[in-house]
């Protein structure tokens, strides 16, 4: 979404936004909140699909293959600060498994979008965290036998999971917003205020 923007800047504006959004998903993916009916929400999900749609399906992409190798290797950055390699073989495998395929697919989606209309983005924002969602439970009910339906666990994960899309939507409203103010300083302008 804003690619073109980090491209058209200084050199070393897409270096920094790919540090920054690397380290907003280690910090925030494993804060983990409970709604009353003790529903966990965590912005793992959100993350994943939020940084593609922000810097661009390739470095959106590599911030997120390299935020799973670093928890694979022992960094307490997945959900509820959990690590190890052993996540990728067990029931939450395959959540872990489609954050790559769900960012290069928001990623690309974003890049991809004739219109900027801001719910255009949302929809993108949510139908990478419901593909991460269903693959997810696919993979988790192979290996645990679960009585619950996919369809009963969307429902009750469902609040979270437009709780997290309005979330990124906020937040991509306050960049694009932050991008167009900045755009809109000329640099003679920044010689007449200096």
């Amino acid at each position: 979404m804003f690619e073109k923007q980090l491209k058209s800047g200084p050199a070393w504006a897409s270096a920094a936004a790919f540090f920054v959004a690397l380290a907003l998903l280690m910090v925030f993916s494993p804060m983990k909140w409970t709604t009353t009916e003790g529903v966990p929400i965590t912005l793992q999900s959100l993350l994943v699909v939020l940084v593609p749609a922000i810097l661009g399906w390739k470095w959106g992409t590599a911030a997120v293959l390299l935020y799973l190798i670093a928890g694979g290797f022992g960094a307490p950055v997945f959900a509820y600060s959990t690590s190890g390699w052993e996540r990728f073989t067990g029931s939450t495998g395959g959540f872990l498994l489609a954050f790559p395929l769900a960012a290069m697919l928001s990623g690309w989606a974003m890049e991809m979008r004739t219109q900027s209309k801001m719910i255009i983005a949302v929809l993108i924002l949510f139908s990478g965290q419901l593909l991460i969602l269903g693959l997810g439970l696919l993979w988790q009910r192979a290996i645990v036998p679960i009585e619950e339906t996919v369809y009963s666990t969307l429902i009750r994960l469902g609040p979270g999971l437009l709780i997290k899309t309005a979330l990124g939507g906020l937040m991509l409203v306050i960049l694009s917003r932050a991008a167009a103010a900045l755009t809109k300083i000329s640099p003679s302008s920044k010689d007449d205020v200096a």
